[in-house]
């Protein structure tokens, strides 16, 4: 008979020095320490996992504009502001959602990408209230604010 084989569990690769690398200037100039922010990105990866957590960042990086400015990744980190950017379209798309009556007028002015990342994520409640699930989507949506308003919203409620 042949040998026995022990296989062990593989560990997550860290990518915290791909993250490192990925940094906008900006967000070089702003953050802490490299020590300090690897300890942040263990800890949030272990979290959200390794590889999603740098997604997130490239997503972060890829629709953020250069000139609007970047947090440190330390700051980015600790507020979480990773969290909209974890899951993709398509897993947000198969939400089982009510059908609200607003729904096809926004996505004709804001387009189906805006809708499914912003909106659609959030509870749209049966008064004209939306809240939204990610601060980043409170500021995208305060910034279309006439379009939701055009569509039949009433306004923006603050998470619980």
């Amino acid at each position: 008979m042949g040998a026995e084989i022990l296989q062990f569990p593989m560990r997550e690769a860290n990518t915290f020095n791909d993250a490192w690398q990925a940094r906008a200037g900006q967000m070089r100039k702003r953050g802490d320490g490299q020590d300090k922010t690897r300890k942040l990105w263990n800890r949030h990866a272990a979290k959200v996992g390794q590889e999603r957590l740098l997604e997130a960042l490239r997503g972060y990086l890829r629709e953020k504009e250069p000139t609007c400015g970047f947090c440190g990744l330390s700051v980015w980190l600790n507020g979480e502001k990773y969290d909209h950017w974890l899951p993709s379209a398509e897993a947000v798309a198969k939400i089982e959602r009510p059908p609200y009556p607003q729904r096809p007028a926004l996505i004709a002015a804001l387009g189906e990408p805006f809708v499914v990342s912003y909106i659609d994520p959030g509870t749209i409640h049966s008064d004209g209230w939306i809240t939204p699930r990610t601060e980043t989507a409170k500021n995208k949506l305060r910034e279309n604010g006439a379009v939701l308003k055009a569509a039949g919203l009433v306004g923006i409620r603050n998470r619980e």
